[in-house]
């Protein structure tokens, strides 16, 4: 290919290919602002656990690809790229629900939480009920 043939665009063309690009990015991050703004909205209304960790983890996810695809420019690069990035999120994730699996609350010594995510001895609930 030659460079006559590389340069054949005009620089009205580049400019209009360029300004389609800027839109693109702004309104995506419109999109992204909107997705945030429900998601900060959904937290504060009364939803059952399960609903609401589906509608957050759902939304979330949606954002995580508009961004690796535009905003890191996935969409435009070759399929192979794209599909090397998301093989390492797949075990990245893999590893993250592994490791989650493997643990429980149960399994930490209460000695080591913090004072108020620590429940108190049965002895002393049953020693304040008393009380009362």
């Amino acid at each position: 290919m030659s460079t006559a043939a590389a340069h054949a665009h005009s620089p009205q063309e580049i400019l209009a290919q360029e300004s389609k690009r800027y839109y693109a990015f702004v309104n995506l991050a419109m999109f992204l602002s909107l997705f945030t703004g429900i998601e900060i909205v959904i937290i504060f209304v009364r939803f059952p656990p399960a609903v609401l960790m589906t509608v957050l983890v759902t939304v979330s996810i949606v954002k995580f690809f508009c961004v690796i695809f535009w905003f890191m420019h996935l969409i435009y690069d070759a399929p192979l790229l794209t599909i090397l990035f998301l093989a390492g999120m797949v075990l990245a994730a893999g590893t993250m629900i592994a490791l989650l699996g493997l643990m429980e609350r149960s399994d930490i010594d209460p000695a080591t939480l913090h004072d108020s995510l620590a429940s108190p001895p049965a002895s002393s609930v049953a020693w304040d009920a008393n009380l009362g």
